[in-house]
């Protein structure tokens, strides 16, 4: 999404709402890495209660996978998540596959307990698919809409 803020107004014509907002960045985790080396990415995130769950994303600074997304592709579909038990196990068999792992971060919430990666599935789904081990928790929510 190029406006979050934006997005949330139309996502929330369907129902989608209420949404949690927060802004996170490669500082909120112990690493992140993107196309093979560390990131700097911050992005504002919303995340809806509903299933299935939406999530908004907005990129501010950094490489990241939403940034180099949304200028190639423009706003709409970027990722599909799936709950994974290891998302180190989930990358490796995905590269095993024959498929990328563009975008990772591990060390999140605030036990540190949860990981992700984003797997360029984009050739043969069209768009990326996000192996998530969600954290024990989440930061406290910066706004809600």
């Amino acid at each position: 999404m190029r406006d979050l803020d934006a997005a949330l107004e139309r996502y929330s014509v369907l129902g989608a709402g209420p949404w949690r907002c927060w802004t996170f960045g490669a500082a909120d985790h112990e690493r992140c890495d993107y196309r093979g080396g560390p990131t700097d990415f911050k992005s504002r995130l919303a995340l809806n209660a509903q299933a299935p769950q939406l999530e908004l994303i907005e990129p501010l600074t950094g490489p990241s996978s939403h940034r180099d997304w949304l200028e190639a592709h423009g706003e709409g579909l970027h990722h599909l998540g799936v709950i994974v038990e290891s998302v180190a196990d989930a990358a490796a068999e995905a590269r095993g596959a024959g498929y990328e792992v563009v975008h990772t971060g591990s060390g999140i919430g605030p036990e540190r307990d949860g990981a992700w990666a984003y797997i360029d599935t984009s050739a043969a789904l069209g768009f990326l698919l996000e192996a998530v081990e969600p954290p024990t928790s989440m930061p406290p929510v910066e706004f809600t809409r």
